[in-house]
């Protein structure tokens, strides 16, 4: 009799749950659509939208469907804070993906979680993004994740000793980035002989890097955002400067090879994902891009596709568009297989899954061996 009824009232539940998901899904997306660094959030759009059509497509909730809502949060922070308030209370959406860049979810993360919204960002790597509160997420690698990495196989593969550093000092991301530079240069053991710094919006960077130069250093290290970062490059080289440069990951973007050109050859970057990938969904992911778009995606593109899969896997398992059902859902993802490989939030929310180290040769990026 108790294995009957038990029986019973899980058959009710799941009837429940199934019953509480709603036939449309509001899921909002705040992201840099215009301006300088737009490039990153056109990649994270194409990415969600190929994310929902198969989703979508597939019936992976369903008879229920989500309704993606993106805005262009302009990479501005009252912008961004103004985008939030309209997704939260006028479209009144579940979750939040976005927004672009780190300075932006500084101003606006807040405002989510005040209101009980969760939000993941897929492409915030910023120290300090996810201590805004238990309803911030994310599925970009933070900086301390990838950078130290990267450092020490540069420095095994070249046997740095000295090292310079490039950086923009008006934004929260490159400063963070810088930062964690530092850190991974001190515990490599290699001196930092040199660091300068730059203002969002300049173009000449040739007094930095000469001053830089003349320390000798084996090694440059640049923190950037694409509005700066192929200048440095190509001004860099202008000057002369030959030695190996690792870049943020903020040059990690097609636009960087693209419009950089010979600049760009031989630049080491840390990424959360390469596209020499062999994983099965990986692989999946790259086809289905280049079938829907025409070209290979980037980074920010794979972050992106990942993250709204991982949305959907939390209503699921959730049965609910509730906001506080899918942020606990989010939380207790483990081991699932994604483009980004298996893939787990930790105990405070940030991504655990492998990173990788690329270099671009011949035009393209290619696995850093």
């Amino acid at each position: 009799m108790k294995r009957i009824i038990v029986a019973s009232l899980a058959a009710a539940l799941a009837v429940s749950s199934a019953v509480a998901l709603p036939a449309t899904i509001k899921i909002g997306a705040a992201e840099t659509l215009t301006g300088d660094n737009s490039s990153y959030g056109i990649s994270i759009k194409k990415g969600l939208e190929l994310a929902l059509q198969e989703i979508n497509g597939s019936k992976f909730l369903g008879s229920s469907k989500i309704d993606l809502i993106v805005m262009d949060e302009k990479a501005d922070k009252q912008e961004g804070i103004s985008v939030f308030n309209k997704l939260i209370n006028d479209e009144k959406v579940s979750l939040i993906i976005g927004p672009t860049l780190s300075s932006t979810a500084f101003a606006a993360d807040p405002v989510a979680q005040q209101a009980g919204v969760p939000v993941l960002g897929t492409s915030t790597t910023a120290s300090g993004i996810t201590d805004m509160g238990d309803f911030i997420f994310r599925d970009s690698l933070p900086q301390s994740a990838v950078i130290p990495g990267t450092i020490n196989k540069v420095v095994a593969k070249y046997g740095v000793k000295k090292a310079a550093l490039l950086y923009e000092s008006t934004n929260e991301y490159s400063k963070s980035e810088a930062g964690v530079f530092k850190s991974a240069l001190e515990q490599a053991g290699v001196q930092l002989v040199g660091s300068e710094s730059y203002q969002k919006g300049d173009s000449d960077f040739r007094t930095q890097l000469q001053k830089l130069s003349q320390k000798r250093p084996d090694l440059y290290v640049f923190a950037s955002l694409i509005g700066e970062a192929v200048p440095v490059l190509q001004q860099a080289r202008e000057i002369g400067i030959t030695q190996p440069i690792v870049g943020g990951n903020g040059f990690n973007n097609p636009a960087v090879i693209k419009n950089g050109g010979d600049a760009a050859e031989g630049l080491i970057i840390g990424a959360s994902w390469s596209i020499t990938n062999d994983d099965p969904k990986s692989v999946a992911f790259v086809k289905a891009y280049n079938a829907k778009y025409g070209n290979n995606p980037d980074q920010f593109a794979a972050q992106a596709y990942t993250g709204l899969w991982l949305v959907a896997t939390a209503i699921k398992n959730a049965g609910s568009a509730d906001r506080v059902a899918i942020k606990n859902a989010l939380g207790a993802i483990r081991d699932i297989d994604t483009a980004l490989g298996k893939f787990s939030f930790d105990d405070h929310r940030d991504p655990h899954h492998e990173n990788a180290v690329v270099v671009v040769k011949n035009g393209a990026y290619v696995l850093f061996k």
